[in-house]
């Protein structure tokens, strides 16, 4: 902590699966500041490592400041950690972890995965670009001098307990994930301020992208609050989506060998537009249950053909087949009978049309609600994030 840093770069760092390498402060809080650098920290085939920042006195125990990227894990890295680290004011992401295909073998989807990889207890503030991201965009390829070359996979990656805060993108930004990826417990807000279209969503679950998204708060923000083009087997409940600058939700399939997109539980309020936008119509089936939309922004604007109950849940088609149960539609918040709204606390009442209204999920393995209290307390599941 004694020393002033300037920007850090670490290679060939190899621990074990059993001893990763510890990367962390010494004697305080360590300062890093990358102000006019490409980077502050980075990493290049490095393998079974973790940078974390601990806990001192409360608050993060490595800091980062300026350069483009806060911390760049690139370069065939891969098993790694990051926690406990305070990104600020960098010109483009956060935390960057992907190696982009080049004409190295290398670096291609046949010859390299990425696994293993943990972000939590982390905060990004300011990031000109996106808060995280991780994983190739370009699922399918990207053009190169030597032709058309496929990005690596994500495998088991885990983004959860972070705060992204005041990011020009998207806060949470995955792509490539093909196998076990789980994002939750974030929370995103004041998303998409660079007014980029298509670039200022809370979070993208991008192109070949699956698993789970749960108990995220996604608040505040210019864009979609969460865009998700993923592989068809994702499963995204008890999230929270507040001010959404356009849809609440946008889902497309791009890359869908799964059985379908499913979204139960999720608590959807004054969104811009739509609060679910759904556009897959290659799966055999999407399911959109128990979900709570309030005051969809395109209810008063839609004409025929579409009628203003479209704007809670819209549909590219009749070809798109969804199936929709234990939901609540409603433009005036205080029919949900949240208990706190201006605090933030959507938990419903007792005398709340959500109570023990929803569809039965006891085979969907979710357990607890957004605020990590048990489901079903009643005669019935609860409609939304929260369980009363």
């Amino acid at each position: 902590a004694a020393v002033t840093y300037g920007n850090i770069i670490f290679r060939n760092i190899v621990g074990t699966p059993e001893k990763p390498i510890i990367i962390r402060n010494c004697g305080g809080v360590a300062h890093v500041n990358g102000t006019g650098l490409a980077y502050s920290i980075k990493t290049q085939q490095s393998k079974y490592f973790r940078i974390t920042g601990g806990n001192v006195n409360g608050v993060y125990g490595i800091t980062i400041t300026g350069g483009q990227l806060g911390i760049t894990l690139d370069k065939l890295s891969t098993n790694f950690e990051v926690d406990h680290v305070q990104v600020k004011d960098v010109g483009f992401a956060g935390i960057m972890a992907k190696t982009d295909p080049d004409c190295d073998d290398a670096t291609i989807r046949q010859h390299f995965v990425m696994e293993n990889v943990l972000f939590h207890n982390n905060y990004i503030d300011g990031a000109g670009g996106e808060g995280f991201y991780v994983g190739n965009s370009f699922y399918e390829g990207m053009n190169r001098a030597c032709g058309l070359r496929l990005p690596h996979e994500v495998h088991f990656v885990k983004i959860f307990n972070n705060i992204t805060k005041n990011t020009g993108r998207e806060g949470i930004q995955l792509g490539c994930a093909t196998r076990g990826a789980k994002v939750y417990g974030n929370t995103i807000e004041n998303y998409g301020t660079a007014l980029l279209r298509n670039q200022n969503s809370g979070m993208q679950l991008g192109s070949g992208t699956g698993g789970i998204c749960y108990n995220n708060l996604i608040k505040d923000g210019t864009g979609n609050g969460l865009i998700i083009l993923g592989l068809g087997d994702n499963v995204v409940y008890n999230n929270v989506i507040v001010n959404a600058g356009d849809l609440g939700i946008f889902c497309d399939d791009r890359i869908s060998p799964g059985p379908g997109f499913q979204f139960i539980n999720n608590t959807i309020i004054n969104p811009g537009t739509d609060g679910i936008r759904i556009y897959a119509e290659r799966v055999p089936m999407n399911v959109i249950k128990n979900n709570v939309i309030v005051n969809p922004g395109a209810y008063h604007t839609y004409a025929y053909p579409y009628t203003p109950e479209d704007a809670f849940v819209f549909k590219l088609g009749e070809n798109v087949p969804v199936k929709m149960e234990g939901n609540f539609f409603t433009t005036d918040i205080h029919e949900a009978c949240f208990m706190d709204v201006a605090r933030g606390n959507y938990r419903p009442t007792n005398n709340s049309p959500v109570v023990d209204r929803g569809a039965d999920i006891s085979a969907d393995d979710i357990k607890t609600d957004f605020y990590k209290k048990s489901r079903l307390k009643g005669a019935g599941y609860d409609i939304g994030a929260a369980e009363l």
